[in-house]
């Protein structure tokens, strides 16, 4: 259910203090208590919040683990000349992995709780308030006062495809195994935990060794970092890597479509249980320990303007597929599907995904 833009200010302000009165919210909101009541029972109505101390709902659905940054995309116009300025557009929007995921799971309707780091500055304040009108439970992302929020600056060549990048994440190091220890109670009663690999090996290993009941689905965020998770693939759930993070993992070079049945091989008998390697314009490659295969993408790639967002949208509709029980062909197909609706937006996050839109396109492409 959509949020109006008044329940979007009232929980905007629990999520800061969940004990707060409606004497107190109707001050700062400039509305009589009666109304604030109204708005309360609406958002108990939708499930948005439940409780006498408006405890935010559905407390057991996903929890998604890593970086949030503010993304600069400069667009091109045409083919990119790296020793010159270029035309083109720059869009500066929120993203981040973990907190892309976070957004593309609320707009396919499913609950999620973002434990992630923002500097106190203007960026940071930024990426909450828009992870709040996003639906994203921010309660858990931590406010630093010394480092800065994390950005993220991409240069995206005339038909999409981003040709270079460059991060700056130290903040993330501010999710330390401490911090997760303290909100242990909370991540216990998640359906499914997602992470990505920009936190610390330390961080990690204390998700995996404490959480491992749970399951783990993993975005390897670049081959780097992809290194991170080696010790524990027996541990994960669903892995998400491209072409290069696969190689980088499993040491076998991926030419053909026999050699990703071999990776896929070495997955497995590591113990992963679902693997999806993205192949970029070439679609996706899955398999799990019975079945494997590949599905290529099916749109007109003149609508492409940015596939930065891609794979986060990608791992978002993975999840919401397992949480729904769909079989791995159907998981793939869909995730390719939103896939092609995030990439015709020129920010990271479409505003035109949902499960409905999503549902329609499988349904005209895979009509039987």
């Amino acid at each position: 259910m959509k949020l109006t833009n008044r329940e979007k200010e009232v929980i905007n302000e629990i999520s800061k203090n969940p004990e707060i009165t409606q004497i107190e919210l109707s001050k700062k909101l400039g509305i009589s208590r009666s109304s604030v009541a109204v708005h309360i029972m609406n958002l108990n109505k939708k499930g948005f919040i439940k409780g006498r101390k408006y405890i935010l709902g559905n407390e057991s659905s996903v929890i998604v683990i890593g970086g949030s940054n503010v993304d600069i995309h400069g667009i091109s116009d045409s083919k990119i000349n790296f020793s010159d300025s270029n035309p083109g557009k720059i869009c500066v929007s929120p993203g981040g992995v973990a907190r892309n995921i976070a957004e593309n799971l609320c707009q396919m309707n499913i609950s999620c709780k973002l434990i992630s780091a923002v500097g106190n500055d203007s960026y940071g304040e930024m990426l909450i308030n828009k992870n709040i009108e996003a639906g994203i439970d921010t309660r858990f992302v931590i406010k630093h006062e010394r480092y800065p929020t994390s950005s993220y600056l991409s240069i995206i060549d005339e038909s999409g495809e981003m040709v270079g990048a460059i991060s700056d994440m130290d903040i993330i190091s501010t999710i330390t195994p401490s911090y997760l220890e303290s909100i242990k109670k909370i991540v216990m009663i998640a359906e499914v935990i997602c992470i990505d690999t920009n936190l610390s090996e330390d961080s990690i290993e204390y998700v995996f060794n404490t959480f491992g009941d749970i399951p783990i689905f993993v975005d390897p965020v670049s081959a780097k970092k992809a290194k991170k998770i080696a010790p524990f693939i027996s541990k994960i759930n669903t892995f998400k890597p491209n072409i290069n993070e696969a190689e980088e993992l499993s040491g076998i070079k991926i030419k053909n479509k026999r050699d990703l049945i071999r990776v896929s091989s070495w997955f497995h008998e590591k113990g992963l249980n679902q693997l999806f390697i993205t192949l970029g314009s070439k679609g996706l490659f899955y398999s799990n320990i019975n079945k494997s295969g590949s599905e290529a993408p099916r749109m007109n790639k003149d609508r492409v303007k940015n596939v930065s967002g891609a794979g986060d949208t990608v791992m978002a509709s993975l999840i919401y597929s397992y949480k729904k029980g769909h079989e791995i062909r159907e998981s793939a197909r869909k995730a390719l599907i939103a896939a092609s609706i995030s990439i015709t937006d020129k920010s990271s996050i479409s505003g035109s995904l949902s499960v409905e839109k999503i549902k329609r396109e499988y349904n005209e492409q895979y009509a039987q």
